[in-house]
């Protein structure tokens, strides 16, 4: 074993020694080519190869979903002129931004009875308020003067924050009444715009708690809804609005007759009327608004147990008014509204005004 060992190394060694130091061993291919084994690799250069004709580089453009662009597209009708899908556009960087203030885009919540699916902007605000509301006697609620209110500020392109209520409310008959009616914290949360290719309309989210803070005679208790604004562009100059809500009201009894309704303002009359319990109702308000002129837009509109601003109580209603814009930053309307049912006023008005900070 070891004199065979002895035999191998003998050979590598005579092996070794056949090639001389400093050159690189050299390899041939079979046509006697000679290779350089030992030479480090050279890096392959790798060229791009452009077809012809005029070619230039593209930049691939990713869609933001999570956020609103500074001025998003108004939205397109879902007939008639303007119903087309516009054609692409090429950016404007310096087109100046919508001039503000601006109380069309998105309008007044006040005025009519369903609420809008769009916001205010980020920073901007809005003051709506109704210093004339007047409604007759129902069959359990007497005659009552209000005066609503509604304040909002865009915390962001697609959230709101609210706050409302009807203001100095005065109810007359037997047992006259005078104080504030209740304020209610509120939110509204833009969720998606007009899809024309699925008639999917506008959506927004809104939820408010209905307080305890005001004269007494008019406190409904803590009070939370929650409800569903849409709108549908249906012509370039016709809308229809809706709103789909969810309300908590306090009932009542009249220990007279024993019939159930809801109060109106949370307003019982003494020793007729007794605070019951604690209910939700189905709410549902609607509009069909038409744009006359720049300055002139009219409506009809209802609703179903109540408009979620007003806090008429439960019943049906029906109507008719218009909006005037008397500047970009102000805006007037007027209602005339007939009651269906024994649980509504036969006939309410009201006049206000929106201004645009």
């Amino acid at each position: 074993m070891t004199r065979r060992l002895s035999c191998l190394i003998v050979v590598a060694a005579v092996a070794a020694s056949t090639v001389p130091r400093g050159r690189p061993a050299i390899a041939q291919e079979s046509d006697g080519t000679r290779l350089d084994t030992s030479a480090p690799p050279v890096p392959v250069q790798r060229a791009l190869v452009v077809p012809p004709g005029n070619w230039q580089p593209v930049q691939a453009v990713i869609p933001d979903f999570l956020h609103t662009p500074e001025k998003p597209p108004s939205p397109r009708p879902l007939f008639g002129e303007g119903s087309e899908a516009p054609p692409d556009e090429p950016a404007e960087p310096d087109k100046p931004p919508v001039p503000w203030p601006d109380i069309s885009q998105p309008g007044p919540d006040m005025g009519d009875y369903p609420n809008s699916a769009y916001t205010l902007p980020k920073g901007k605000a809005y003051i709506e308020f109704a210093p004339f509301t007047l409604a007759g006697p129902d069959a359990e609620n007497p005659s009552s003067y209000t005066t609503p209110y509604l304040l909002r500020y865009g915390a962001t392109d697609d959230v709101e924050l609210r706050i409302f209520g009807s203001g100095f409310t005065k109810v007359y008959g037997s047992h006259p009444e005078t104080g504030f009616s209740p304020v209610s914290l509120d939110t509204k949360i833009h969720m998606w715009d007009q899809n024309n290719e699925w008639f999917i309309p506008a959506v927004s989210l809104e939820a408010y708690l209905q307080t305890n803070w005001g004269t007494k005679a008019f406190d409904g208790g803590w009070q939370e809804s929650i409800s569903l604004n849409f709108d549908m562009l249906l012509t370039k100059k016709t809308n229809l609005e809706w709103t789909i809500g969810y309300s908590g009201v306090q009932d009542a009894v009249n220990v007279i007759t024993g019939g159930r309704f809801i109060p109106r303002h949370g307003f019982t009359r003494p020793t007729v009327h007794r605070a019951n319990l604690n209910i939700y109702q189905l709410s549902i308000q609607w509009a069909l608004e038409h744009e006359v002129t720049d300055r002139l837009q009219v409506f009809t509109h209802g609703f179903y147990n109540g408009g979620l601003l007003i806090q008429q109580g439960a019943g049906i209603m029906a109507g008719v008014g218009a909006f005037w814009k008397f500047s970009p930053s102000l805006i007037g309307w007027g209602s005339c509204n007939a009651g269906l049912t024994d649980a509504d006023p036969p006939v309410m008005g009201q006049v206000g005004f929106a201004i645009a900070l």
